[in-house]
């Protein structure tokens, strides 16, 4: 009886023991992968870390590829636009783990940058269009206003054009919307717009890629007279294009701080924005198209006597007037569109906006 208990003993003491060492002597696979951004511009790079337990080697595949270490960071390229897949498989003797982190390639950025208007704190909205595959370290600045009842997304749809100069890399596309879809050039709104271009100057300052000092404006209509207003009260553009009008009134009256080019396009038969200057949309008093142009030049120390020429936008006829000699080697022009109104249809029949970057090019380099 007495062997019995001792034995008895012995066995459970035996069991307990084995399930205790056999725990210990398990493997548990581990492997994790992170990225340190979740959007990135396309061509340019983020940073993977990875860890693994329990695996023997591991290796790459997706949008990336190779044999890699059972840790590591490693800086990959973003190189498509949409998900970008990384995945991470890692081998033990017996198992096969996996892990991915997925980054979203982008060359449109929706920005959104807060203002008081009023007594209400709102945010202002701006896309930022890339090019398809930027190389540069830096690009200029093409900012595009758009008219009255718009937004910065339908501007930045509506111009294959200026999508094609920017895809060549000929300066990257900020087109931002106005508050209550107007800007605020003779009391349209409560927004200071001048303001809201510079906080989108210092917004755009916190990367590198963005050459603020090579920063151009084109506008259309409404958008047209804010960027007069914005040349007349900030130092920040090199060159403007005012489409479908000129200056006001009170505009006309802020004597600029820096030279600057500037090229305006009128309609002849503009209703809205009469060229001979006077009442128009929105109550705004509206100085002549030629009016506005020699303001710009007198500003400028230009020759007072414009070179006058007659040319064809495709089927339009168009007089051209340029102001030359003018400090830094700027130049003022304005096109008068024969048979024309508030409409900007002549820009399927000549290549309006490669004209525009050339003109800017050539007179602020």
């Amino acid at each position: 009886m007495r062997v019995f208990w001792i034995l008895y003993i012995f066995l459970l003491t035996g069991c307990g023991g084995g399930d205790s060492n056999s725990e210990e002597n398990l493997t548990f696979p581990y492997i994790q992968i992170l990225t340190n951004q979740n959007t990135q511009l396309v061509t340019k790079n983020v940073t993977l870390t990875w860890d693994s337990k329990g695996a023997a080697y591991c290796t790459a595949s997706g949008d990336w590829l190779g044999n890699k270490g059972l840790r590591g960071t490693e800086e990959v390229e973003v190189t498509k636009i949409g998900t970008n897949l990384f995945t991470l498989l890692c081998n033990g003797p017996n198992y096969h783990k996996e892990a991915n982190v997925e980054v979203q390639g982008y060359i449109i950025e929706n920005k959104s940058i807060q203002q008081a208007v009023g007594n209400t704190s709102v945010n202002r909205e701006l896309f930022i269009r890339y090019p398809q595959n930027p190389v540069e370290n830096q690009y200029p600045l093409m900012f595009v206003f758009h008219g009255a009842g718009g937004n910065g997304e339908q501007e930045m749809n509506r111009h294959s054009e200026i999508l094609n100069l920017i895809d060549e890399g000929k300066f990257i596309g900020i087109f931002p919307t106005g508050f209550e879809n107007r800007w605020n050039v003779s009391g349209e709104t409560n927004a200071d717009d001048v303001e809201f271009f510079d906080l989108m100057i210092a917004e755009l300052n916190n990367s590198s890629i963005f050459d603020t000092n090579n920063t151009y404006a084109i506008g259309i209509s409404n958008g047209a007279g804010i960027i007069n207003k914005i040349a007349k009260e900030k130092d920040l553009l090199k060159g403007i294009a005012p489409l479908m009008s000129q200056q006001s009134e009170p505009v006309g009256d802020i004597v600029p701080g820096i030279p600057l080019s500037v090229y305006q396009v009128n309609g002849e038969n503009d209703d809205l924005v009469p060229i001979e200057g006077g009442s128009g949309v929105a109550g705004t008093i509206f100085m002549s198209a030629q009016g506005s142009a020699e303001n710009w030049a007198i500003n400028f120390n230009c020759s007072m006597t414009p070179n006058e020429e007659e040319i064809n936008w495709g089927t339009f006829e168009v007089v051209e007037f340029t102001y030359a000699d003018c400090l830094n080697g700027v130049e003022v022009k304005y096109f008068i569109v024969k048979d024309s109104g508030h409409n900007i249809q002549f820009e399927n029949q000549t290549d309006i906006y490669n004209q525009i970057w050339e003109f800017f090019r050539r007179t602020t380099s």
